[in-house]
């Protein structure tokens, strides 16, 4: 009898994992790579840095190509900071997978996902010359895309990490 029950609650777990894993939107599964390609080890001291450099800023490009399947991943905004915290290839590599299949219903698509990284505990920004002009590039512009793919851009994703040490 116990049996049973344990069997039927682990059935109804993976099911009820299953439909959700299905549920997932695209924005959650970039996010999600986005979060494990963060860089835990030699990444980026948010301590050293001066208050102007504490928040970083980019944007996730993600082209689905008429198959459903991911065909570029690309980040605005690459700089030594960046470099330093998330992990290119381990998110490209991670998004180009799809385990999920998430975008194959979404074929001839461009998802922009902006990202704004920030030290955890601070809450103030420093808008400087650099801020606003790494903003402008957020979005790149309408003529860089592929008229033939409908163009998503998603809420802004916020990530707070602390102080990373070497």
């Amino acid at each position: 009898m116990k049996l049973n029950i344990l069997f039927f609650l682990s059935v109804l777990i993976l099911t009820f994992s299953k439909v959700h894993s299905q549920n997932i939107k695209p924005e959650d599964q970039i996010y999600l790579a986005i979060t494990n390609g963060i860089s835990g080890q030699g990444a980026l001291p948010f301590a050293d840095l001066p208050k102007e450099k504490q928040a970083i800023l980019f944007s996730i490009i993600v082209k689905i190509d008429n198959l459903g399947k991911v065909d570029g991943v690309e980040f605005t905004n690459p700089s030594n900071h960046i470099d330093s915290l998330v992990r290119y290839k381990q998110v490209s590599d991670e998004i180009k997978r799809d385990k999920q299949s998430v975008f194959k219903k979404n074929k001839n698509t461009i998802y922009v996902l902006p990202i704004l990284i920030t030290k955890w505990g601070n809450s103030n920004l420093l808008i400087t010359p650099e801020f606003i002009a790494d903003f402008e590039k957020l979005i790149p512009k309408k003529n860089q895309f592929d008229k033939s793919r409908s163009l998503n851009i998603m809420p802004t994703q916020l990530i707070k990490v602390g102080d990373i040490q070497y």
